[in-house]
């Protein structure tokens, strides 16, 4: 089907972030951990040293716990926001895989505009910063932790996704993607020569 499709075209770029010659998922990955546990830590501190000095600690403990335990099920939860996404945009059921190194949501038989992939792609940053922002800011001291962690994730976590948004919108006008999960593929019409 998808061949059929993109018949008349030609691919021009093609990023597999899961190939070991170019090693970038292990890249993203690593600057995405280090990113968060940084941003959690001087968070945490932070919130600790502006907000509650005059309280225990103890069971702020228990809240970076919590925090923890979010971020340890928020790939699932990001990976579920693109398949929204992609049901939303196309009417069409993405696959969602969790692999080693790696969650990611694909559709190797859906053809995006360079819109929809924006929209698909982006989906996940945006609403859930719109989501976690707002409890950040005004939920109680105590339990800034909740949101705050899983927020970071979401920030750093994004990160590939962004690197692929660059790499379609730097794409030619008449271009369409093919995302495959961890590897994306644009192509243009033939004629476009």
């Amino acid at each position: 089907m998808l061949m059929k499709a993109v018949y008349d075209y030609k691919a021009i770029k093609r990023l597999d972030l899961s190939d070991p010659k170019f090693r970038m998922l292990n890249k993203l990955n690593l600057f995405a951990f280090i990113s968060i546990s940084v941003s959690c830590v001087v968070g945490i501190v932070l919130n600790y040293c502006l907000r509650m000095l005059s309280q225990a600690g103890g069971i702020y403990f228990v809240y970076i716990l919590c925090g923890v335990a979010l971020c340890l099920i928020y790939p699932y939860v990001h990976e579920f926001a693109h398949a929204f996404a992609i049901i939303v945009s196309r009417w069409k059921r993405p696959f969602v895989k969790f692999g080693k190194f790696a969650a990611y949501c694909g559709s190797p038989d859906i053809i995006f505009g360079k819109g929809q992939y924006f929209f698909v792609a982006s989906f996940p940053f945006f609403f859930y910063c719109a989501l976690l922002i707002p409890l950040c800011v005004f939920l109680p001291a105590e339990f800034f932790v909740l949101p705050f962690m899983p927020l970071m994730y979401n920030v750093f976590g994004s990160v590939a996704d962004l690197f692929m948004i660059r790499l379609v919108l730097s794409s030619p006008k008449h271009a369409v993607v093919v995302d495959c999960g961890t590897d994306i593929v644009v192509y243009v019409p033939a004629s476009a020569n």
